[in-house]
């Protein structure tokens, strides 16, 4: 009986700890007239340990990338962002960014989006990054692990 639960334990184990790096969730969704929308689909908690949707997308049209954007959705209730105000974007080496608000595609307070072309196009490696989301009241910081900033690369590189 302990040879089979030690058994189980291990496949389990092998399973959770094997499925992170083959868990990719980036997609593609073909939307027509040779237009590709690529996009990063993660959820991440800010360091107040609240919860929110991360969404890297790339739009391309005959070829040429039309947008790169960052959409953050917080709780409802719980976030509210301040509009219009740009998102800060550190390295571990303090390199910053000011990626600036697009127009808001809800007049919701819990959604942001943000334009990350030209940050993305200078991130040339797999750093943690910290995200300085502008809420109402205080600033919070959104840990953005490796893993989902190598996914991010992955979007942009498409």
């Amino acid at each position: 009986m302990k040879k089979i639960w030690l058994i189980g334990a291990l496949l389990m184990l092998f399973l959770v700890v094997g499925a992170s790096d083959g868990l990719a969730s980036v997609h593609t969704y073909p939307e027509g007239n040779d237009s590709v929308m690529y996009r990063s689909l993660q959820t991440l908690r800010d360091r107040t340990n609240q919860t929110w949707q991360v969404v890297l997308y790339k739009r391309v049209q005959g070829g040429l990338t039309q947008s790169l954007h960052l959409r953050l959705v917080g709780f409802p209730g719980r976030a509210a962002l301040e509009h219009p105000h740009p998102l800060k974007i550190t390295t571990g080496t303090e390199r910053i960014w000011l990626a600036p608000e697009t127009p808001p595609v809800t007049d919701t307070s819990n959604v942001a989006e943000y334009d990350l072309l030209e940050v993305m196009r200078e991130l040339n490696s797999t750093t943690p990054l910290r995200l300085t989301v502008p809420v109402q009241g205080q600033p919070i910081e959104l840990p953005v692990p490796p893993f989902v900033v190598e996914e991010w690369r992955q979007v942009a590189q498409k």
